[in-house]
């Protein structure tokens, strides 16, 4: 059985803690979907600037507890690739791997060509 923790994070604010209910809730569905993987943790943070606690609990928590953490985006650990490249070489030093369930850009993609469906038809409603 592999131990996955999930972690989400999202800009402060109402708005935002209803996103990041919404993230760590499709990520902990992905989950449970998974032969062989059990949640035993969920971290989210509801702040962009470099004080994440939830990040900071899970690194701390993750040697010897945690086999994955999952993401929606590698850009949820952090946006900054140096930064994100240090967090990713501290989790697999602890023996932990990210693996990301629902990637951001595949939604941003599919929104985009949703949009583009959208304003074509309205194009040819016009015509």
């Amino acid at each position: 059985m592999w131990r996955v923790a999930i972690y989400g994070r999202e800009a402060p604010g109402r708005a935002g803690r209803a996103r990041l209910d919404r993230q760590v809730a499709a990520l902990a569905a992905q989950v449970t979907r998974q032969p062989d993987w059990q949640q035993v943790a969920t971290y989210g943070d509801q702040d962009l600037g470099p004080g994440r606690p939830a990040l900071s609990r899970l690194l701390a928590e993750a040697p010897g507890r945690i086999d994955f953490v999952a993401v929606d985006g590698y850009g949820r650990l952090s946006p900054d690739r140096r930064e994100l490249d240090a967090l990713l070489a501290q989790l697999d030093g602890a023996g932990v791997r990210v693996v990301v369930l629902r990637p951001s850009s595949g939604r941003r993609f599919a929104r985009m060509v949703a949009n583009l469906a959208l304003a074509d038809m309205i194009g040819e409603a016009a015509r």
